[in-house]
């Protein structure tokens, strides 16, 4: 499955780099230093030293040869190749990563521009939990050890998004600096999975090979997105890992129904409802004694919401972040429990809970889902889909859809 995902980023890159003007493009070479985010007891005892590394890009200028192009403001096209020392050799080891990634202008001038820059591709680790040296206290209790317990996978998911300047010098080189969240993570697929937040800073230079070439953006006057609604249906799969001690793994599903309408030549927003099936809520005997669950039963492993969803229309694919409210969710009233210090069981938790309450992310999932979406156009009505469905900073399951819009 994670070779699928690699091998669809770059059919869909490629596709996407193509279409672009070849001779309007430049390579960017930046140094990296950050920090590690401490969000919760399994990175913090593993932070050392700062983040250190480099980035190696080739970047694209769009020059309107789609009319997305022209709607988003002309943006910059890119794939990065990234190393990473998350400085703690023994612990976390390198991260490697290649992702492609849209910079969204925010601002330009002729020697000044600030934009937006995200993205999404694959990470390499050379430290996990089953390669991280581990003596008998560290498998029992990694937070108190410094085990790795952050990472059960070699390899992930890597995210970017923040913020990206560039000081152009002269027709051939600008100074470049950017300030962005980086994130690798499985998406729950392999456990634990803690994840890795990181708040990086880049600096470094920018070269045009063909700034003799170099041509002024130049918008033309094209039709507006039609305004009209439309109608998708998802039916989305995938598989997780609920506790790294239990070793064991489970299905994963979702049914998603929406209706979208675009409020702008760049942007649409839609309603949904959702369904989502998690296989690891069976029953199973576990060492995760979070949730009240005893029995094998059906309903455990069914929630369903409503959902916001925000998504950039750019050409084939639409991106973005959607934000659920759960309508119908059995495992809100069976979690967070308490153990009996005596008998060290579960005990049964006498909650009622409404569909919007107070909770603790770390003792239980809460009503909020969020998901982030990917979505591309095969033809008229067929797309390929992929979601990070979380809860807060926490990953549930990755969904590899298939979608019929009409």
């Amino acid at each position: 499955m994670k070779r699928f995902q690699l091998v669809l980023l770059l059919i869909i890159v490629a596709n996407v780099i193509l279409a672009q003007t070849k001779d309007q493009y430049s390579i960017k070479l930046q140094g990296i230093y950050g920090n590690i985010l401490p969000h919760d007891k399994y990175v913090k005892l593993l932070i050392d030293q700062p983040v250190k590394g480099a980035e190696l890009s080739i970047e694209f200028q769009t020059m309107g040869e789609k009319p997305w192009h022209q709607f988003q403001g002309f943006p910059i096209i890119g794939l990065g190749a990234v190393w990473l020392n998350l400085g703690n050799p023994e612990k976390l080891g390198f991260a490697y990563a290649a992702y492609p990634y849209i910079s969204l202008p925010i601002f330009r001038s002729r020697h000044f521009r600030l934009n937006i820059k995200g993205g999404m591709g694959a990470s390499f680790l050379t430290k996990t939990y089953y390669n991280t040296n581990k003596d008998t206290l560290g498998n029992l209790l990694p937070w108190l050890t410094g085990t790795n317990a952050a990472i059960g996978s070699k390899l992930n998911i890597y995210f970017s998004g923040g913020a990206a300047m560039e000081i152009r010098l002269s027709k051939a080189l600008s100074i470049t600096a950017d300030y962005t969240w980086n994130h690798v993570s499985n998406g729950s697929a392999v456990a634990p999975n803690s994840g890795i937040n990181m708040l990086n800073s880049f600096v470094g230079l920018k070269y045009f090979p063909n700034y003799k070439k170099f041509a002024f953006l130049e918008s033309k006057k094209i039709a507006d997105f039609p305004r009209h609604f439309t109608c998708e249906i998802i039916a989305a799969a995938g598989f997780r890992q609920l506790y790294y001690k239990d070793n064991l793994t489970f299905p994963t599903g979702s049914f998603a129904v929406a209706v979208f309408r675009p409020v702008s030549n760049f942007l649409r927003v839609g309603l949904g409802t959702d369904a989502f099936y998690d296989g690891a809520y069976d029953g199973h005997t576990t060492a995760f004694k979070r949730t009240y669950l005893k029995t094998n039963e059906f309903k455990n492993k069914i929630r369903m919401g409503v959902s916001l969803q925000n998504e950039l229309l750019l050409g084939r694919i639409s991106a973005g972040f959607h934000f659920g409210v759960y309508l119908y969710n059995p495992l809100k009233n069976l979690e967070p429990v308490e153990i009996d210090p005596k008998t060290n069981e579960m005990i049964e938790p006498l909650l009622n809970k409404p569909i919007i309450y107070p909770y603790n992310i770390d003792e239980e999932d809460g009503w909020l889902y969020t998901r982030a979406a990917f979505k591309y156009a095969l033809n008229r009505h067929y797309f390929i889909s992929l979601g990070l469905k979380t809860h807060l900073q926490k990953a549930e399951f990755i969904e590899w859809g298939l979608g019929y819009k009409f």
